[in-house]
């Protein structure tokens, strides 16, 4: 049973669990009649039948749980690839676009203002 409203399936999945087993179990005793009247080989026969069993769905409830989520994840992957994709173009683009040596320049100039350089100076001027 799943815990997706039947309201927002449109259907009842036991009930249509119920009618995929009755039409399978149909289409294996049809697939018995053809064998034994000599249409189907043994080969095709058996094959028929690993058709069936993997096509079999034991519980409908708990393959559209799991289809839901599956699709949840894909739409939050979506919505976080288009936020993470403007925001990679809209900051990364402007950036990319000044070359490497003005963002060197930039740097130097920083550490600069910001004193970094003083004690490198100062030792510097001290061995000479």
């Amino acid at each position: 049973m799943s815990w997706i409203p039947n309201w927002i399936l449109g259907t009842d999945p036991d009930e249509d669990e119920r009618r995929g087993r009755a039409a399978d179990d149909a289409n294996a005793a049809l697939n018995k009649q053809m064998h034994d009247q000599g249409l189907l080989t043994d080969n095709e026969y058996a094959q028929a039948r690993a058709n069936i069993e993997r096509g079999r769905i034991n519980d409908a409830g708990a393959e559209i749980d799991q289809a839901f989520l599956e699709g949840l994840d894909d739409g939050a992957d979506n919505v976080r690839g288009v936020f993470t994709g403007t925001i990679n173009t809209v900051v990364g683009t402007p950036l990319k676009l000044i070359p490497w040596q003005v963002w060197l320049a930039g740097g130097l100039y920083l550490g600069w203002r910001l004193g970094f350089f003083d004690g490198l100076l100062k030792g510097w001027l001290k061995r000479r």
